[in-house]
């Protein structure tokens, strides 16, 4: 009997198959783009039951705010997912996983589902407290000379500072490094001039670093790549963790506020509006955005109360509108934003990209496309 030649037909057929591979990969790299840039949602707000009064707070893909002696955790659809009571006349501050909340002297720290990991009375008034990754900053005392101390979230104590804090004040502080270090901003109030320094520790092994930020206030620290982004109302400037500055890479940023930023693993996306425009109405028609060398402006089609950056995307917030924008583009499309009422303010956003805005006296979740 014959043999059939089948071989064309066989490399018909791996060729199909290959085809359809290609086409399915195709169609995997798509969506998949489209899931890290969020372009498959659609735009969708939801009112939440919170007031702007009472501390509306991003916490990593959920939302806590303060109903007098209670905090709530809300989802982002406006789902009650816990509470606890803290207190009267609490606060607190929120971290990536862990929430410090502080009332008069007791100290109080509760995962991301309302479990807590410690609670007790310190010694002093606390004054504020700030949660990392792995640690809770407390700062105590009546005013002036206060003591810094840091504890594990089991309420154990790690490190304790006061000699560094004589006659200062403690303006803010937050930790870096995979959680291992952290800063703090302190002001002399006695001296000629009202100047500010940054100290720099290693958990542990405290006072790693000092350094003079001068008169000009600093009002925000952003640790991005390996280096602290150091920003006044004149100067970025960058230092490692030790306060070394890299002086070669310091920008001036006089007349411009930082409304937003996005840590990468090099340089972080920085965000500024014009301050003669947020102090004047709170409101904004121009943006700046620093990133390394690259220093961008954006005009803006309307005049917005908000902005952020998101996955290499901006994003400002109008009465009505949102107005989008891909870094490198100088066009800005408009979506009418569904909130009722006009948009007044906007108090930031979540780890699943979830914008809180104002209305009034009303929040809105807002859900970025």
């Amino acid at each position: 009997m014959p043999r059939l030649d089948t071989a064309p037909e066989n490399r018909r057929l791996r060729g199909y198959v290959l085809l359809a591979v290609g086409i399915v990969l195709l169609v995997l790299i798509i969506y998949a783009i489209g899931r890290i840039g969020g372009r498959n949602r659609t735009l969708s707000g939801t009112k939440l039951r919170c007031v702007v009064s009472q501390n509306v707070t991003p916490f990593d893909d959920r939302i806590l705010y303060l109903d007098g002696t209670t905090l709530f955790c809300l989802s982002t659809s406006g789902s009650e997912l816990w509470k606890v009571s803290v207190g009267e006349n609490a606060n607190f501050s929120a971290g990536e996983k862990q929430v410090a909340v502080w009332s008069g002297n007791e100290l109080m720290v509760f995962d991301r589902n309302g479990r807590s990991t410690y609670r007790d009375q310190l010694s002093e008034p606390i004054q504020f407290a700030r949660i990392g990754s792995k640690y809770v900053a407390v700062v105590t005392g009546e005013g002036l000379s206060p003591t810094l101390t840091v504890m594990d979230m089991v309420g154990t104590r790690i490190d304790s500072e006061t000699n560094n804090y004589i006659d200062l004040t403690i303006l803010d502080c937050g930790f870096f490094g995979d959680g291992e270090f952290l800063w703090t901003t302190a002001l002399d109030v006695y001296g000629s001039a009202a100047e500010t320094t940054m100290f720099t520790y290693h958990v542990g092994d405290m006072n790693t670093g000092s350094v003079t930020l001068g008169e000009p206030i600093t009002y925000a620290v952003v640790y991005s790549g390996s280096m602290l982004n150091v920003i006044n109302t004149r100067q970025l400037r960058l230092y490692d963790y030790r306060g070394t500055e890299n002086v070669s890479d310091a920008v001036l940023v006089y007349g411009w506020r930082l409304v937003g930023s996005s840590a990468t693993r090099t340089y972080p996306y920085l965000l500024f509006a014009p301050v003669m425009q947020t102090d004047v109405d709170g409101a904004f028609t121009e943006l700046r955005l620093l990133y390394g060398s690259r220093d961008t402006r954006y005009s803006l089609p309307d005049s917005c109360v908000g902005a952020t950056i998101r996955s290499r995307r901006l994003y400002a917030f109008s009465g009505n509108s949102l107005y989008r924008s891909d870094i490198g583009e100088q066009r800005f499309s408009a979506l009418s934003l569904p909130v009722s009422g006009t948009v007044t303010d906007y108090l930031g956003i979540t780890s699943n990209g979830v914008a809180l805005l104002v209305c009034g006296t009303d929040v809105w979740a807002v859900t970025l496309p």
